[in-house]
């Protein structure tokens, strides 16, 4: 009866599957799990579980003992690893700059998107492709220009003005004529030095690459609405009337709404960048927390591996003398 007290209670401190017996002066070993049953049949041990087993515990052991299981859930959640290897500390800052992250690419992203829709709108009351091509039509005229499709331009526009009203300006204007006219269109700049054609031609509207182009490059400078105005108040009327139809390299002839679209334009631009760089820090901790647990797990095996007396298996030696 002692010899099984004994035994019972050896049994209860290692709490591991290794098995277990004593004979006098050596050792015997024996299945763990037949000991307790005897022992339970004598009434010694109570009939439940001496220990939780590692189905009962959930997924985290698995994750904890291999190094590819940590690896993979760090990198599906962030600390996930850690938190199975109970690095509380590592955990919890992975989880937070996961959670930052998240918020701030979701921001940002949203305020560019914000900011692109405003930005749309307001050019779409300010921008009209008439006016624009009735310049082309005049800035040709007063510099002399040869070109083969003009007259195609001036007969699809019939004299038409500038509503900007998106509806009924592009009602009127062919875009294919446009464009055409545009490939054959020098630079005339205020420098009077000589300039290869128009570098772009008009993209179909509403595309994102129209909102670009109208406030980026000073070919099309002219089909802001306060583009005739802003050239009164420069004082080019009468004599100097023709100068409205100059380009200048430096911007000194494009309107302040040209310029207020170029600040908008950035502004929904720098956000939209601001949210694809967290999407990157997102990407970066994922990764991070993933190689992590994954060397924390190893390292710890490799203590382990290195510890003199360990036997590996179900199995534990001992020696008793009684």
């Amino acid at each position: 009866m002692i010899r099984g007290i004994l035994t019972a209670l050896i049994l209860f401190l290692i709490g591991t599957d290794s098995v277990v017996a004593f004979q006098t002066g050596s050792v015997v070993v024996i299945d763990r799990t037949e000991v307790i049953d005897e022992l339970q049949r004598e009434n010694f041990l109570p009939s439940m579980p001496l220990r939780i087993s590692d189905g009962e515990r959930g997924f985290m052991p698995p994750i904890s003992n291999h190094a590819g299981y940590s690896f993979a859930a760090s990198a599906i959640v962030p600390g996930l690893g850690q938190a199975a290897n109970e690095n509380w500390v590592r955990a919890g800052l992975f989880l937070a700059v996961e959670a930052a992250a998240i918020y701030f690419m979701v921001d940002y992203t949203n305020r560019g998107r914000r900011g692109e829709r405003s930005y749309e709108a307001w050019a779409d009351q300010n921008w009209s492709v008439v006016q624009y091509a009735n310049w082309l039509i005049e800035y040709h005229e007063v510099h002399a220009i040869d070109n083969p499709y003009l007259d195609q331009l001036r007969e699809n526009l019939n004299g038409a003005e500038a509503q900007f009203d998106t509806d009924t300006d592009w009602s009127v204007v062919d875009l294919a004529v446009l464009r055409r006219a545009e490939r054959n269109t020098p630079y005339i700049t205020t420098d009077d030095l000589g300039a290869n054609n128009f570098s772009h031609v008009l993209p179909d509207y509403g595309s994102q690459q129209y909102y670009e182009l109208i406030a980026k490059y000073y070919q099309y400078q002219a089909g802001w609405s306060d583009y005739n105005r802003f050239h009164n108040d420069l004082g080019h009327t009468g004599n100097l009337f023709n100068r409205r139809f100059l380009i200048d390299r430096n911007g000194e002839f494009a309107s302040p709404f040209f310029w207020e679209g170029v600040e908008r334009s950035q502004l929904f631009n720098d956000q939209y960048r601001t949210g694809r760089n967290f999407l990157s820090l997102l990407i970066v901790n994922h990764m991070a927390s993933a190689f992590d647990a994954y060397f924390t797990v190893r390292l710890r095996q490799n203590r382990i591996s290195a510890t003199p007396g360990a036997t590996p298996d179900r199995y534990l030696t001992m020696r008793y003398l009684f």
